[in-house]
């Protein structure tokens, strides 16, 4: 038998790897995409409007959908029910933020992907447990919504972090060990960022293929409720599924041995290593303990100062910054929208994630892997057209100021603008992940796209908090379109500027500088300063 059939070569290893990776994607898609996305904010906006007040006056309750409502929180502040759900988004993502850099330090610190694995299904069922917990709270259990939403989401986010700091791991040991096998892929750039994209595209239509089947089974779990308006059953749901399909990840994750018997992410493979003697100072200290904890804090503002030296990863995150902020937000503005505006009720608005999620599997799988190859489009590309064709539906919202029938003035408008979203989420997912992975050093991928991840989660803090303040302000949410528009044509001139190809180079000299001052034999530098130059 070959050495590529065998169950424990490195071929197999990284295949079963790459199944692996499949799985955190199938299993935790649908926290973001069905209970972030739709449930949550409608759940957040029924326990305000439960608890709310009458705008005109605020000795009166809330008792009508139509009604324009406030609820007083702490008997103080008086918050439009539509904006507590944006706040409530805007805290928990700086709540996400602070736990993604104290994990993914600790990731990279110890380079291995069955740890890494470890993590994934450890913060998977954290993050599963909590949501199975919203689904049985009362409304009027107020604080206790957001504060387990925050647990949640921060769950995720560290997984987010994690999984995505896999993807250019994988992509490089299948084209190493296929080319050791004599089955080459091509181990040029060109077909390096081609197998990144479709692993990519790959994952993200399996996540969205999730979020699809707990849509549709969402929707009969709801339409069979007493009231047909229970949304936590369909929270229950996500909950229960989240922590089913996340468990073969504990046995598909795996090191990958060398023909030495040494593993490729051994935590300390080389004494000479300066790298290397600070994993061992800090594998003493105890892996969770708070000197390894600060790692990912002080290996995150080393990566900022990498990434100075990296220009396109720099207008990379600040492109992403923006476009993450408006897209994000298009999603929760416009539930709450068809909630507040339109009076759609949860079956309609659960059709419309359904809507959403068909069109953006479609989005991640045609666009990398057809579209892309049709028309000779490189990913970054990609992602100017995907902004341009995204802009058009906080652009039609904005028409309703203008005209009578048109620009969101009706139900089926809504689902309309569902096809559109979802196309253009899907593919953004896919190739945002594939850029991304293509500009930075190998062996700091999990510290990078922890900068990823604060761009984009810090991004959100930001986006739904100012619409918060508009519709605080207005009570009228339709004028956050503009903000939103404003904010994708920003995002247009700055990835203009970006060079894939002038990026590659910059983050293989980088990594080369990284190894050899990591390799220098200084044993008398102390770990602390290994790290502030690692």
């Amino acid at each position: 038998m070959q050495a590529m059939d065998h169950p424990n070569s490195p071929l197999q290893l990284t295949k079963q790897n790459i199944k692996g990776w499949y799985f955190y994607s199938f299993s935790s898609e649908p926290f973001v995409v069905s209970a972030v996305s739709t449930y949550i904010p409608l759940l957040l906006e029924r326990f305000a409007r439960s608890n709310g007040v009458q705008l005109g006056n605020h000795s009166l309750p809330c008792t009508s959908e139509s009604d324009k409502c406030v609820l007083p929180l702490f008997n103080t502040f008086y918050v439009d029910t539509a904006s507590f759900a944006l706040y409530t988004f805007s805290v928990s993502v700086l709540f996400q933020t602070i736990t993604v850099v104290t994990i993914s330090g600790i990731v990279d610190l110890w380079n291995s992907v069955k740890l890494k694995g470890l993590v994934l299904v450890m913060f998977s069922v954290i993050g599963a447990v909590t949501t199975i917990f919203i689904s049985r709270l009362a409304e009027s259990q107020i604080y206790a919504l957001p504060l387990l939403y925050i647990v949640a989401n921060s769950c995720f986010g560290v997984i987010n972090v994690v999984g995505n700091s896999l993807l250019p791991i994988f992509v490089s040991d299948l084209v190493k060990y296929s080319d050791d096998s004599n089955q080459p892929l091509g181990g040029s750039e060109s077909s390096i960022e081609k197998l990144s994209s479709i692993i990519s595209g790959r994952g993200a239509s399996l996540g969205y293929s999730s979020a699809l089947l707990t849509q549709i089974v969402s929707m009969f779990l709801v339409h069979k409720s007493r009231t047909q308006q229970d949304i936590q059953v369909a929270v229950l749901f996500v909950g229960v599924w989240w922590l089913f399909w996340q468990l073969p990840m504990l046995w598909l994750f795996n090191d990958i041995p060398h023909a030495d018997g040494s593993l490729s992410s051994s935590p300390v493979s080389s004494t000479s290593s300066r790298l290397a003697r600070s994993r061992e100072y800090y594998s003493n200290k105890k892996i969770w303990s708070l000197k390894s904890l600060g790692y990912g804090w002080k290996s995150l503002w080393s990566a900022f100062k990498h990434a100075r030296l990296l220009k396109d990863v720099m207008i990379f995150l600040l492109g992403w910054f923006i476009i993450s902020d408006s897209v994000t937000t298009i999603n929760s503005t416009a539930i709450l929208f068809a909630k507040t505006e339109l009076e759609m009720v949860t079956l309609n608005l659960i059709t419309i994630s359904v809507i959403t999620m068909v069109d953006a599997m479609i989005g991640a799988f045609v666009i990398p892997q057809f579209l892309a190859k049709r028309f000779n489009l490189l990913p970054h590309q990609i992602l100017m057209y995907i902004i341009l064709w995204t802009s058009f539906i906080p652009f039609y919202g904005i028409l309703g100021f203008f005209f009578e029938n048109i620009g969101l003035k009706h139900k089926f408008e809504m689902y309309m603008l569902a096809v559109w979203y979802g196309l253009s989420l899907g593919g953004l997912s896919a190739v945002s992940r594939s850029v991304f992975s293509l500009i930075i050093p190998k062996g700091k991928e999990s510290t990078f796209f922890s900068m990823f991840s604060m761009t984009d989660k810090g991004s959100s803090i930001i986006g739904p908090f100012l619409i918060g303040l508009v519709t605080d302000k207005t009570h009228e949410i339709r004028y956050s379109f503009y903000l939103l528009f404003a904010l994708l044509m920003l995002a247009l001139p700055v990835l203009n500027s970006l060079d894939v190809g002038r990026g590659k180079r910059e983050a293989e000299e980088l990594a080369s500088i990284i190894t050899s001052r990591q390799n220098s034999p200084e044993a008398s530098v102390p770990p602390e300063e290994h790290l502030q130059t690692d």
